[in-house]
Formats: C-alpha cells, sequence, structure tokens
C-alpha cells in the first residue's frame, strides 16, 4: 500500500523566495504544484478571459487580444472591490485544480510529499489541506531589492500590494515551520533538508 504523500504549503510576503523554496523541495523529490502558474494559464482559457474582460473592459487587453497582466494588476491593487472580483473569478477554478492534481498524485502513490505554492494559501483556505505550513522569512529589504530587479517594480509597489493580503505576522503564528531565508541559498538549502529529513523522509 503507498504512503499518503504530505502536503506541504508555502507562506510569506511578496518576494520573500517562495518559489525558490517549494524547487528546492521538488528537488528533495517533492511535486511542485504553483497557483500563480496556473492562473497564468487560467487568464488564455476563453471562458475565463471573457468574464475578466466583461468585468474590467476593453483596457486591459493588449495589441493581441491578450489580457496584460500588468495593465490588470493596475488596476485590482487600487481597489479591494476589484481585487475581490477577480479573485472571485479565478480562485474557485485555481482551488478546484490544486485539489484534483493533489488526488491526482496521491494516486499515482509515487511522492513523499506535495508542495503548494500559492500566495493566498491561508486566505483561499488551502491551508486546510496542508499536513504543514512553512513560512518563508525574508526581511524587508531583502523582499524590496527582489522585488526591483526580478519584477521591476517601482517604490511602494510591494507595500500596495500587500496590504491586500493577511498578516506577515499573523502569517507567521499559523506556521509549522520557519525557514530563514536572509542569507544565502546554501544556508536555506540546508535548513529545507533538514526539515525533509525530520518530517518527510522518516515516514
Amino acid at each position: 500500500m503507498s504512503i499518503k504523500p504530505k502536503i506541504i504549503g508555502i507562506t510569506g510576503g511578496i518576494s520573500s523566495g517562495k518559489s525558490t523554496v517549494a524547487r528546492m523541495l521538488a528537488s528533495m523529490g517533492a511535486e511542485f504544484i504553483d497557483a500563480d502558474e496556473i492562473c497564468h494559464r487560467l487568464i488564455l482559457v476563453k471562458k475565463v478571459k471573457d468574464k475578466i474582460v466583461e468585468r474590467f473592459g476593453n483596457t486591459i487587453l493588449d495589441n493581441y487580444g491578450k489580457i496584460d497582466r500588468a495593465r490588470l494588476a493596475e488596476i485590482v491593487f487600487q481597489d479591494e472591490t476589484c481585487l475581490d472580483d477577480l479573485c472571485s473569478i479565478l480562485h474557485p477554478i485555481v482551488i478546484e485544480q490544486i485539489r484534483s492534481k493533489v488526488a491526482e498524485i496521491e494516486k499515482r502513490g509515487r511522492r513523499k510529499a506535495i508542495v503548494i505554492d500559492a500566495a493566498l494559501l491561508e486566505e483561499s483556505d488551502l491551508s486546510l489541506m496542508c499536513d504543514f505550513i512553512i513560512f518563508v522569512n525574508t526581511g524587508k529589504d531583502h523582499r524590496m531589492s527582489r522585488s526591483k530587479i526580478c519584477r521591476h517594480w517601482q517604490d511602494g509597489e510591494l507595500e500596495k500590494r500587500e496590504r491586500f493580503q493577511m498578516a506577515l505576522e499573523d502569517k507567521r503564528k499559523k506556521a509549522d515551520y520557519i525557514i530563514d531565508n536572509n542569507f544565502t541559498e546554501d544556508n536555506t538549502f540546508r535548513q529545507i533538508k533538514e526539515f525533509w529529513q525530520l518530517y518527510i523522509q522518516k515516514n
């Protein structure tokens, strides 16, 4: 009989390195489910795209008739109602897809763990599926410089977006395990290996 894989949820602030931690866990043998990637694919689906355009108008489309994610983000992160409306279109489908992916991986029975990297893990109740929640602890200065380099964000953008998420301290309190991602990647990986040996490997 195959052992049910442990489900690990990753939380933390914007640009804290959640995806890096998720990929490190994947390199240890976990299956990685990336909610962001699911969202990016979803807005290309005609039925979903039409709903978003109907709500936010044609100004969010680029010259090729595709949704311009930067333009859409500009609108929704100015106004909580807009963000709630977008979430009500995307989240039920994303959660359903994550649940079916988890069921599919469990059925195959070849993985010791499944990692879910979802920005709104706590807010969407996906955390209830998880056996472990890992909080990626990264100082604000690190996160701000990463968001400028990787996301090309201007000053103030990170704070503006984080206002719409659960407070970091609350996320931290809800976590089962904290990874300190303020130093080198090697240092972070060492902590991931320790977590894996303690909680996943022995099962």
